[in-house]
């Protein structure tokens, strides 16, 4: 699930999303992964794969060349749709970002056997996302996960960062819909804070792009989308509230370069469809060519058109917070949601 700060608007921080890994062990039905039918491409399925690490190095030394001298910041996050803790060279990975300076981001469902890897990895900031406490609550949005699995790696999590004295910033993502905002949410900050790491929250979002675009244009819903879009606090319909304030804000989205695991350069994090992709091979197109072919891309211009990158974007967050926390009252439950430490992405 995106979820993006408005610092990034005004910090001189270059963000690069590179999919080391082009596929997910879950089906998360918010996650085009999930949703996404072979009648929903234009032409052919997404491919699968993992990128090599030449690739990712050469990746490296061109955005190193390209930007060091605009940015203060390059961070590299190491995923976009697939899940980056089943690469098998994640460490290198890791390590090769490191060698440049640059930081590094994950995001991560944790359903995975081995945690260690990851800590002796040693990436710059984790982010675990999860939607319940108890399975008949976390498997309704995180299908094929078992919760079991993941409470258990964020135990291992702060077992192996001691044990190896590693530092990592471990944020526990929540995502918030109609029906995970009590028990589930309470448990999962309760752990989360006795583990010592950070909990933030966020609403929900429908994605990718192009089904937005194509709904809020008439298009339908599948029956899955329909059941998830029922669970949501904020249905993609209900942006139309927010485009007379929001409407004229730059996207954050198109800020950001989003690199395929074969190397192939997305518009951006948010579309899925390859058909929407800027470049066939991001090593072959300069910087500033690929920042003109995002503003120039039809697809670009519809997103906007429609207000669909203000909920992307996550844009009206201020107005979502106050929704949360009156959800909050209303079921009686007393917890301050922190904010301050939420930053980055999925």
């Amino acid at each position: 699930m995106l979820t993006l700060d408005r610092s990034i608007m005004s910090e001189p921080r270059c963000t690069y999303f590179i999919d080391i890994v082009g596929s997910c062990n879950l089906r998360c039905p918010s996650c085009p992964v999930g949703n996404y039918k072979a009648s929903d491409f234009y032409r052919e399925r997404r491919p699968k794969g993992i990128m090599s690490l030449g690739m990712f190095r050469l990746i490296l030394d061109k955005i190193d060349r390209e930007r060091r001298e605009e940015c203060e910041k390059v961070v590299i996050s190491l995923y976009n749709w697939g899940e980056p803790l089943l690469h098998p060279e994640l460490v290198e990975f890791i390590d090769a970002v490191r060698s440049k300076g640059f930081i590094s981001d994950l995001s991560s469902n944790l359903n995975i056997k081995d945690v260690s890897k990851v800590v002796e990895a040693a990436p710059n900031k984790l982010i675990v996302s999860l939607s319940g406490y108890y399975d008949d609550i976390y498997s309704r949005t995180h299908v094929r996960g078992n919760i079991s699995l993941v409470i258990s790696n964020l135990f291992k999590l702060r077992y192996w960062m001691d044990k190896l004295n590693k530092d990592i910033d471990v944020e526990v993502s929540y995502h918030i819909y109609e029906h995970n905002v009590e028990r589930d949410f309470l448990r999962m900050k309760e752990i989360t804070d006795d583990l010592g790491f950070h909990f933030s929250s966020d609403i929900a979002i429908f994605m990718p792009v192009e089904k937005n675009i194509r709904y809020l244009g008439g298009g339908g819903l599948s029956l899955g989308d329909q059941d998830l879009v029922s669970l949501m606090m904020v249905k993609p319909n209900d942006i139309v509230q927010y485009i007379d304030k929001y409407g004229q804000y730059p996207c954050l989205l198109q800020q950001m370069t989003t690199i395929n695991f074969d190397g192939s350069t997305a518009l951006c994090c948010g579309v899925y469809d390859y058909e929407n992709n800027i470049a066939d091979q991001f090593l072959d197109v300069s910087h500033n060519d690929l920042e003109l072919k995002k503003k120039s891309h039809h697809l670009c211009g519809e997103c906007m058109k429609k207000g669909v990158h203000v909920m992307a974007s996550y844009l009206p967050r201020e107005e979502w917070d106050q929704m949360i926390e009156e959800r909050l009252v209303e079921l009686g439950c007393s917890v301050k949601r922190d904010v301050s430490h939420r930053r980055s992405i999925h």
